[in-house]
């Protein structure tokens, strides 16, 4: 499945699949995004499946929002279909507990 982003308000939605094929695209987008923004929200509740790569593609993201002293949430912590491969590749920590 493509991968499809909606934004409204400042909340961005990704529809889709997160995967090596596609993070690059989503990472270039985002760090695009990042620096112009105070805050960002990204929605991950509707991605269908994620693989490592974009578990840590989201972390380093994550991160780099941080060290620009940006707020960011990834909502998504309720998502089963990623869940196992946030906690197994240790990136689950940068999912927030708020819900959409």
């Amino acid at each position: 499945m493509a991968i499809e982003i909606k934004e409204n308000s400042g909340m961005f939605e990704i529809l889709g699949n997160i995967s090596s094929q596609n993070m690059t695209s989503l990472k270039n987008y985002f760090e695009s995004i990042i620096p112009i923004s105070e805050s960002i929200t990204l929605n991950i509740e509707k991605v269908g499946a994620i693989d490592k790569s974009g578990a840590y593609m989201l972390e380093k993201l994550y991160k780099g929002a941080v060290e620009k002293n940006k707020i960011i949430s990834i909502i998504g912590r309720q998502n089963k279909k990623i869940a196992s491969i946030m906690k197994n590749t240790k990136t689950h920590y940068i999912l927030s507990n708020d819900r959409v």
